[in-house]
C-alpha cells in the first residue's frame, strides 16, 4: 500500500514539474504602438468570408507559389518554410506579408520557453488592410507530421464557440518550447483526447517543442535559420498578459521565392 501511495505522488510530482503554459488564443490588450502612417496596398478582389475561403485561398495560392520567408523582427532576423501541405495557411500567410499587413506588426505575447506570438489589428494601417482583405478564419490542416517542434510556426486560435479549431487569419507564433517526458505526454494525451506518434515522442522526449497544444493549432511552416531570435522575443520583461513591456515588432517581411 506504502509502495502504491509512493508511486502515486511521485507520478504527480513529475507531472507538477511540467509547467503547462496557456494555449496561443486570440490576444487582445491595450494597444500601446504608435499608429504609423502607410499607403495600404489594396487586394483587387472579392472580400475572404468564411463562405468563400478555401475557393479564395486555393487560387490565390496557386498563383503565388512561395515557401520561403525572411521576417526581420526588433530582436533579430529568421528564415522561415512554409509547408506545402497546408495550402490554405501557406496561401493566407503569403498574402498577408504581401499586401504589407506583417510591416510593424506587434508581437503581442510572449512566453519564456513557450512561444512568441504576433499580428492582429492593433492599428489603423493593420485595421485598414485587413478591411480590404477581409474578416474570416481558416479551415484547420493538422497532421502529426507537422507537430509543434522548437522553430514550428503555427496558428493561434479563439478557444470560445470553435469546436472546428479553425485558426485565425492574422495571428500567428514562433515555439521556443521545453523538453516533456513520457508521463507528462500521457497526460496530455488523456486531456486533450490526442494520441502522440512515436516519432514525436521520440522527439519531445529530447528535444524542446510545445507537446501540449499538439492537435490545437495548425503548424504551417518551420524556422530554418535564426532561431536565437526567439529566445530574445520571449525572454524580456511582461505584463500579466504576457504582453511585453517594451514593444517588440516585426520591421519587414521579405518573401525569398
Amino acid at each position: 500500500m506504502l509502495k502504491n501511495a509512493s508511486i502515486f505522488f511521485c507520478l504527480l510530482s513529475l507531472l507538477a514539474c511540467q509547467e503547462e503554459k496557456p494555449a496561443p488564443v486570440i490576444h487582445k490588450s491595450p494597444v500601446k504602438k504608435k499608429v504609423i502612417k502607410e499607403p495600404v496596398k489594396k487586394v483587387y478582389f472579392e472580400k475572404i468570408t468564411n463562405t468563400n475561403v478555401v475557393e479564395r485561398l486555393t487560387t490565390y495560392g496557386k498563383e503565388n507559389p512561395e515557401t520561403l520567408i525572411d521576417i526581420y523582427t526588433t530582436k533579430g532576423k529568421m528564415r522561415i518554410r512554409l509547408f506545402k501541405d497546408t495550402p490554405l495557411h501557406r496561401a493566407n500567410f503569403i498574402l498577408l506579408a504581401k499586401s504589407g499587413y506583417f510591416k510593424h506588426a506587434l508581437f503581442s505575447r510572449v512566453a519564456k520557453k513557450f512561444m512568441a506570438q504576433c499580428g492582429g489589428s492593433y492599428d489603423d494601417l493593420q485595421r485598414e488592410i485587413q478591411d480590404t482583405i477581409g474578416s474570416y478564419t481558416i479551415p484547420p490542416e493538422m497532421s502529426h507530421h507537422h507537430f509543434h517542434k522548437k522553430g514550428a510556426v503555427a496558428a493561434a486560435r479563439s478557444y470560445h464557440n470553435n469546436p472546428n479549431k479553425r485558426s485565425s487569419c492574422d495571428e500567428f507564433y514562433f515555439v521556443e518550447g521545453l523538453k516533456f517526458s513520457d508521463i507528462s505526454l500521457d497526460h496530455y494525451e488523456d486531456e486533450n483526447k490526442y494520441t502522440f506518434t512515436e516519432t514525436q515522442r521520440n522527439y519531445y522526449n529530447n528535444n524542446p517543442g510545445a507537446a501540449h497544444i499538439d492537435g490545437e493549432h495548425t503548424v504551417f511552416g518551420q524556422i530554418i535559420k535564426g532561431f536565437s531570435t526567439v529566445p530574445k522575443l520571449t525572454h524580456v520583461d511582461t505584463d500579466s498578459q504576457d504582453w511585453p513591456i517594451n514593444d517588440i515588432y516585426i520591421d519587414s517581411v521579405i518573401i525569398i521565392k
